[in-house]
């Protein structure tokens, strides 16, 4: 089976060289401009040296089509960063369940979070919303008001381990919101596909 691929870890990789690229596109026009971004009619040299400003090549270095990919790319990023989040540190990790309806035969849950290591992981995916939500639906009598719900890990190393499998309910983006942040959506998590034999 091929190897799903992790597009929100690609994505990230894309937001933090986009970043970089614009730290670096920040310090060379610095030397053009004031700390309010206005105009200093001199520059200097690399040698450190105060000369008149040549604003025609700084025009030049800055074209039209320079800010208008600019400006497009920022538009792109900020799109990004709504769907995805900003990047989370440690790994992708798949992290499966088995609800209260494993006894009938329900296929495991699987989630995708990002963790320094399996354990870390597993705890930030029990903070969640969407995974308590998951959990608590997971009871086998929602009249009684003391049960608790039915559900277990998965340890298994084929269930439960660094990377992607598929299918899976990624929450990363989730994971990266504000942590007042409440998603009120009832998602479903994906169930995994039953194993033959």
């Amino acid at each position: 089976m091929d190897t799903p691929t992790d597009f929100i870890g690609e994505i990230h990789k894309l937001i933090s060289s986009y970043q970089e690229q614009a730290a670096r596109h920040q310090a060379v026009l610095e030397r053009y401009c004031d700390s309010n971004g206005s105009w200093i009619p001199t520059r200097y040299t690399d040698r450190g040296e105060q000369v008149p400003a040549d604003y025609k090549g700084y025009v030049e270095d800055l074209d039209n089509e320079a800010y208008d990919g600019l400006e497009l790319l920022n538009k792109v990023m900020g799109r990004l960063l709504e769907l995805a989040g900003p990047p989370l540190p440690g790994q992708a990790f798949t992290l499966t369940y088995a609800g209260a309806n494993r006894h009938n035969g329900e296929a495991p849950y699987a989630f995708v979070v990002n963790g320094e290591d399996i354990e870390d992981a597993r705890r930030r995916l029990e903070l969640l919303p969407l995974f308590r939500a998951w959990r608590d639906e997971q009871k086998k009598d929602f009249e009684d008001p003391e049960c608790e719900p039915d559900f277990e890990f998965l340890d298994e190393a084929h269930l439960s381990h660094a990377g992607l499998i598929c299918p899976y309910m990624d929450v990363r983006h989730e994971q990266s919101a504000p942590p007042e942040t409440d998603d009120d959506e009832d998602t479903p998590a994906v169930p995994l596909p039953r194993q033959e034999g």
